[in-house]
């Protein structure tokens, strides 16, 4: 996701939630927390669906099974019992605000993008310390993820970069590089076929890059102006890409193969008008029949993909900022963070809040969640 706060004198949204945010996210400043939960009285365990401790649709899906994860401003990272919304754990980040987070897909680890560096964190572990840091890296990472078998990573960010890492070595660098020259890299997002990244920038470009060759290719989905591409996403099935600019726009492409086969093509399949105000990220649900954005107007929305209806419009009282959101792995639930240090659980077939998870001091900009349906 773009980085809520740009550091060191660079430049970030023109609004009063990063205003607030700004001053600990600069001091380095740890904001030593103690993680709380808060459980709506009227909640139980089986109104998020499944009953026990599993998620509907993913009945092998135990809490032990199950990664929660969410970051922000006060520079922890927090993992949490999704049913009760327990603090189960605490990692420390006192470098910076954490910009993005992504958990492998064995639920091993999870990393957190922030500022000048990557850190890696043993989900499993008992220390509140990273296991690994990816130092020397310019200005803020805004963008990270995993290949399927988390062989390598990819990061992008304010240093116009893209980088691939190798993680089956004991010191992992950096074996591939992209570079945009002249933009921060704001998004990244990885097809399923493992060998293409989709990459978002500042100049509102959004780069095909073909792993296998070095190939790249561009689009500007904005031909009007040079509006900031905030977010990328792909689907599961590899079928739609999304992207979403701070105008509130969101624009969708099918996507298949071309005629040999070797590479993407894009085809224009709907253009809508998202959120009056900035949108922040996008995602589609695991089974690719939703897609959920977010955005500056307190809101997350969920859309049919079938015909790019509106299917929920997820805001309640006092939610502020809506910086990040995430499936479950049945696509039944959203998670979102947001500017009101609180992260949430919502029901996308009646639109209400289910779960609020409060630990955080500060805001909530990053959401993260992977169970073993989720591949």
């Amino acid at each position: 996701m773009v980085s809520p706060v740009v550091e060191e004198g660079s430049g970030s949204p023109e609004d009063d939630e990063v205003a607030t945010a700004t001053t600990n996210a600069t001091t380095g400043g740890t904001g030593t927390t103690t993680g709380t939960s808060s459980n709506p009285g009227s909640l139980t365990t089986s109104s998020i669906g499944g009953g026990g401790t599993s998620i509907n649709g993913v009945p092998n899906a135990t809490a032990l099974e199950t990664v929660l994860a969410t970051a922000g401003y006060d520079h922890t990272i927090k993992l949490w019992h999704i049913h009760t919304a327990l603090c189960v754990k605490t990692f420390q980040h006192p470098d910076s605000q954490v910009n993005d987070l992504c958990i492998t897909p064995d639920r091993r680890l999870i990393a957190a993008a922030g500022f000048q560096h990557v850190r890696l964190y043993d989900i499993q572990g008992t220390t509140q310390s990273p296991t690994l840091n990816f130092e020397g890296i310019q200005k803020n990472v805004t963008a990270i993820g995993f290949n399927t078998d988390a062989q390598w990573m990819y990061t992008g960010g304010e240093d116009f970069n893209a980088r691939i890492w190798d993680l089956r070595v004991s010191n992992p660098t950096c074996q591939k590089l992209f570079q945009t020259h002249s933009s921060p890299i704001t998004s990244i997002a990885l097809h399923p076929n493992n060998v293409e990244l989709i990459v978002g920038d500042h100049s509102g470009t959004i780069h095909v890059w073909d792993l296998r060759n070095d190939r790249t290719e561009q689009l500007i989905p904005d031909q009007t102006s040079s509006v900031p591409v905030q977010h990328v996403a792909i689907d599961a099935n590899g079928k739609f890409l999304a992207a979403v600019n701070n105008k509130g726009d969101c624009y969708i492409w099918s996507l298949d193969a071309d005629g040999d086969g070797d590479h993407l093509r894009l085809s224009p399949l709907h253009r809508m008008k998202a959120h009056k105000r900035y949108a922040l990220t996008c995602c589609f649900s695991p089974d690719s029949n939703f897609l959920a954005t977010t955005s500056a107007d307190q809101t997350c929305k969920v859309w049919r993909t079938s015909d790019f209806s509106l299917v929920s419009d997820l805001h309640c009282s006092g939610q502020r900022w809506v910086w990040s959101a995430a499936f479950t792995g049945d696509s039944q639930f959203v998670l979102t963070a947001s500017s009101d240090n609180l992260a949430r659980l919502w029901s996308v077939e009646s639109g209400q809040a289910k779960r609020e998870y409060n630990g955080h001091q500060k805001p909530v900009t990053c959401v993260a969640y992977r169970d073993p349906s989720i591949t």
